[in-house]
């Protein structure tokens, strides 16, 4: 008996080493549309939530429980979705914009002209109450007790007003008592100029944030201003000029590095770099190639990136005389680079995201008239297909937002 057992444990020991290793399948739950209708990726099974509404932007809660979207291609309606009970709710008001879900709780923050309210669906009515008036744009304090808010900038016959940032608490019922003002950003000149900003992020110790000061709108498209304020108000740094895409900033989850892309112009085949910025030094490197432009990032670590690259080239007005990109992983700390993916040609490879939990790396394929989503380990080895038939952002100038599709929830 003792002898039978060995030669079983051998002849399994045999079959592991000698077995491909099979990659899992991630547990990471994937909203996205696929013909105008909003679907949903669990483990292999796919459902439709809805038809025919034309949905865009999906937004996960922080807890997974409900997705917010919108419906609709000219009159946009913010609707919800509740995952356990598999039913649609419509509470927000018709043309409400800039949807966030709170970083702790299912309270949804959006804006309705310049009025900034919320929905906690932990009440039983899921009605909306305003918070504050005047609100330009907005992010949740990482706490989810308040909100960063910035006023937008007014022309005066003496000129324009600087932009303002304000501390909203959540309970704020539209009492400018309750608002505290935080920050004014520099005097309208020459050398900075904005109305309005981006949404804000923090860095991983929260002690910096960062947002792009927004010049008017037909100047904005070409160049805005990447900035960093520090968390007490007290010191504020103008980092570098790039054209307006939240992804294209974002920090490090253990370090307080801020990688982003670069560069003027809203042609995106053209002068767009890879740099990061660390702190408390205000270090900056640039990692993309003479000859390159660099797309979407994620970080998979401190050190990691992945970003979308393609050839550098003069604006065509014919798609197929543009790059396409591939995946390239850099390591910031030596400027080790390699190759990740090799797509087909007529293929390109867009939005990296890595997934931490399940140490997968995930993309989009598309030769801009399909578009098709891929699962990898982490350095883009047994790469498959995971999501067929999604929905293809719009191109603007060849940048696209890629998070109109599809919302991971991790």
């Amino acid at each position: 008996m003792v002898q039978s057992c060995k030669v079983w444990f051998f002849l399994i020991a045999i079959v592991f080493m000698y077995s491909p290793v099979v990659q899992a399948e991630s547990e990471s739950i994937v909203a996205f549309t696929r013909n105008h209708d909003l679907w949903l990726k669990e483990g292999k099974k796919e459902t439709q939530l809805t038809h025919g509404e034309y949905v865009s932007y999906p937004k996960w809660s922080h807890d997974g429980k409900w997705i917010a979207y919108t419906r609709g291609r000219k009159d946009q309606e913010i609707w919800l979705y509740d995952v356990m009970n598999r039913k649609h709710i419509h509470p927000v008001l018709h043309e409400a914009t800039n949807y966030q879900w709170a970083p702790n709780k299912n309270v949804l923050a959006f804006q309705f002209g310049g009025v900034l309210n919320i929905i906690n669906l932990h009440d039983e009515d899921k009605q909306f109450k305003n918070v504050a008036f005047g609100a330009g744009n907005y992010s949740w304090l990482p706490d989810g007790k308040g909100f960063l808010v910035s006023s937008n900038a007014q022309v005066l016959p003496s000129g324009w007003t600087s932009v303002q940032l304000f501390t909203v608490p959540v309970d704020a019922n539209m009492n400018p008592k309750k608002v505290k003002h935080f920050y004014t950003l520099p005097e309208q000149s020459d050398s900075f100029f904005a109305v309005s900003t981006s949404t804000f992020k923090w860095s991983q110790d929260k002690k910096w944030i960062s947002f792009l000061a927004i010049p008017t709108a037909s100047w904005s498209m070409d160049s805005d201003i990447l900035c960093l304020l520090s968390s007490d108000g007290k010191k504020f740094e103008v980092v570098d000029k790039m054209i307006p895409n939240n992804n294209w900033f974002q920090w490090a989850s253990g370090k307080n590095i801020m990688a982003y892309i670069e560069g003027e112009g809203r042609f995106a085949v053209e002068n767009k770099h890879l740099k990061t910025k660390e702190l408390p030094a205000f270090r900056s490197d640039t990692f993309t190639p003479k000859g390159f432009v660099d797309w979407d990032f994620t970080w998979h670590n401190d050190t990691i990136i992945t970003v979308s690259r393609a050839k550098e080239a003069e604006w065509s007005n014919d798609p197929d005389k543009r790059p396409l990109p591939r995946l390239f992983q850099v390591n910031i700390n030596d400027n080790h680079q390699i190759t990740v993916t090799n797509p087909p040609k007529g293929y390109g490879d867009y939005y990296p995201y890595f997934l931490k939990q399940s140490n997968q790396l995930t993309w989009i394929r598309s030769n801009r008239k399909e578009a098709n989503m891929w699962i990898a380990n982490a350095d883009g080895s047994q790469a498959k297909l995971w999501i067929k038939n999604i929905d293809i952002a719009d191109p603007y100038y060849e940048k696209r937002t890629w998070n109109e599709i599809l919302d991971i929830y991790k």
